[in-house]
């Protein structure tokens, strides 16, 4: 089947909403954001501190993003980093391609805390998407001192712009008439009490993989101020992570000449995330060690851009462990014609593998590659990424910039892995991203299989573990980003590749976060539709986020947000007959209950307020097996089997 991208698009007279009829597999724009929530969430567990107090700030302005410049109480982010005045944008390197430096600055639909500005879901009418759209995210400069200046100082507000990157591009039609999505730039005045002015603006609807510069002139007297400032601001789609502009490399300095503008300035780009083999960004730690070599990478591979002339540019690796350093490469010298251009770059490990002084069970590893700081701007002249070792596998980068899905009952996903020893399988973290619905009432059974030939073969699972139903757990419900799934029975694998994955049971999709840094799927995940005895490759590039769990001699692991109760209530008689009793204990929560049959089809629902005893009629169930799925007022979720004669 073909793949498509999915995306609601307003237009003046109609909403329309782009999906091929005949497609099943899906990608969708996001509509929260789980790595600003989580980082919000951290946020607020810092004891507050003063915020940055400055008179105004000094020429020149200057912010690239390669490190976090809002407001925050993270003390691990120093206060004199702090160039802005609000909180909503996103500090980010997973969004923009091919930006001028590492990092850019994130405005879309989503408040400071990575909900969305309107709760609004699913297919909104005409009514409601007008409503939906309008000004969402701002990014305010700190007060800037322009009182020395004249207009022939040539004061310039410089940035650099794109719109869309592997986010939602922004689009030029309009709502009902109304302007297009839109970025906003203002200027602030001190004078008389204070204001704010329109200073430029641009629609959406451009080339959504270039980066613009953006050159605004601050000529008029009132802005030539003690306590100056400027701020974007964008207008678009209200309910979600969508119309993303990027913004990078902000400056505002005199004596800026349109026409004769250049950098002095060497940077990173990007962020790796892994120097393992085989697409993998983790895997369990008594696995690695089982041959180190063959997971390893000879090399770390890194990108670097250049905006100014050719210059030396002398890189190194350092890779550490609990601050100990374990390796430190030989020097990269890149001095052949690097001006105005962005590259690749590789330092050789020497053969190096990661290893520890002590023995344990999980590991974490810093790697560093660094440069001279030959240029002003040293903060960019560092990457730098953390390499874990715990119990799972991922192809992934934890970051979701899309969200992948099946519109199909029955259908099913399965992510390829390889095992080098033999290990017992127990569950899988899956992340599932909500997306204009939280299906948060839709079933799945996560199996297992074995490998036939590179594909799926028989299932892992026992028959009762089979018909262990559960439900997507998306991010609002709780401080971790990945959900935990666990097999009722675990499951002994042998050394060798096998596959783990999601059989769905309705045509809805269950929307798993889509990394777009990455791309498992080419190679390592197929999906085979209701009715079809094939598997087909994912034609969606990017990876599902589903990582498979291993015992992996650990006695013990946290970080889990299990979606099984050690103790679920007592369901009797079981066979029943006309009547089934859930014996709650010594607890008289509210529950939510539905009864599910083998299909997966529900076909009973209910719920009981303050109970330790709920009865349940069965008359009207046929005879055979099924799941009673109930939730109680605390959010738990648990899944019981039960036989009616």
């Amino acid at each position: 089947m073909a793949s498509f991208i999915y995306r609601v698009a307003v237009t003046a007279a109609f909403l329309a909403v782009h999906i091929s009829l005949q497609a099943q597999e899906i990608e969708r724009s996001l509509w929260s954001n789980a790595v600003i929530k989580q980082q919000f969430q951290s946020e607020q567990r810092h004891a507050p501190r003063e915020q940055r107090q400055v008179n105004s700030l000094p020429l020149p302005f200057f912010d690239d993003f390669s490190r976090y410049s809002l407001p925050t109480n993270n003390p691990a982010v120093p206060v004199e980093w702090q160039m802005w005045s609000d909180n909503s944008a996103f500090i980010n390197n997973t969004f923009p391609l091919n930006p001028l430096t590492i990092g850019v600055a994130t405005l879309d639909g989503l408040e400071s805390d990575g909900t969305p500005y309107s709760d609004t879901l699913y297919f909104p009418t005409i009514t409601e998407a007008f409503l939906d759209w309008g000004l969402a995210d701002s990014l305010t400069s700190l007060p800037i001192n322009l009182s020395e200046l004249t207009p022939d100082d040539q004061v310039h507000l410089v940035f650099h712009l794109q719109g869309g990157g592997l986010g939602n591009a922004p689009d030029s039609d309009g709502i009902l008439g109304a302007e297009g999505d839109s970025l906003v730039v203002e200027f602030y005045t001190p004078l008389q009490g204070g204001a704010w002015s329109r200073a430029w603006a641009i629609e959406g609807g451009a080339d959504a993989t270039a980066f613009q510069t953006i050159f605004i002139p601050v000529t008029d007297f009132v802005h030539l101020q003690d306590g100056f400032r400027f701020r974007f601001k964008n207008y678009g789609t209200l309910h979600g992570a969508l119309d993303h502009w990027n913004i990078d490399y902000v400056i505002v300095n005199s004596d800026i000449d349109p026409s004769n503008f250049f950098y002095d300035e060497v940077a990173f780009q990007y962020a790796n995330n892994s120097l393992l083999n085989l697409g993998l960004t983790s895997m369990p730690w008594t696995h690695f060690q089982s041959n180190p070599g063959l997971y390893m990478r000879d090399n770390i591979s890194y990108y670097q851009r250049n905006l100014g002339i050719t210059s030396n540019i002398t890189s190194r690796c350092t890779i550490s462990y609990n601050d100990e350093t374990l390796f430190v490469s030989e020097p990269d010298a890149n001095t052949q014609s690097n001006g105005y251009s962005a590259f690749e770059r590789s330092l050789s490990l020497n053969d190096f593998v990661y290893n520890t002084p002590v023995v344990v069970d999980t590991a974490s590893f810093d790697v560093v590659v660094a440069f001279n700081p030959t240029d002003i701007h040293p903060q960019n002249d560092t990457m730098r990424f953390q390499q874990k070792f715990t119990n799972y596998y991922s192809y992934d980068d934890g970051s979701a910039e899309r969200a992948y899905g099946l519109i199909d009952a029955g259908g099913k996903i399965a992510v390829r892995y390889n095992t080098p020893i033999d290990d017992t399988l127990i569950g899988a973290y899956i992340y599932f991203e909500p997306i204009q619905y939280l299906a948060t009432d839709q079933s799945f059974i996560l199996q297992a299989w074995n490998d036939v030939s590179g594909e799926p073969g028989n299932l892992l699972t026992s028959e009762f573990d089979n018909f262990n139903f559960s439900f997507p757990h998306y991010y609002e419900s709780g401080p971790n980003i990945f959900v935990y799934y666990g097999f009722t029975d675990p499951i002994f694998l042998p050394a060798g590749n096998f596959y783990i994955g999601t059989l769905q049971q309705s045509n809805v999709s269950l929307n798993i976060g889509l990394d777009k840094n990455t791309n498992a799927n080419n190679t390592q995940m197929l999906y085979q539709l209701q009715g079809s005895g094939s598997w087909s490759s994912s034609s969606i590039v990017g990876s599902v986020m589903i990582r498979p769990v291993f015992r992996s001699t650990l006695a013990e692991w946290v970080g889990v947000n299990s979606t099984k109760d050690t103790k679920p209530a007592t369901l009797f008689p079981n066979p029943v007959q006309d009547e089934l009793h859930v014996q709650l204990g010594d607890r008289s929560d509210s529950i939510e209950y539905r009864i599910y049959d083998i299909s997966g089809k529900c076909v009973l629902t209910g719920s009981s307020a303050h109970q330790s005893m709920v009865r349940i009629s069965t008359d009207a169930l046929l005879a055979g097996s099924y799941i009673l799925h109930y939730s109680n007022s605390n959010g738990e979720n648990f899944n019981s089997r039960f036989v009616k004669e």
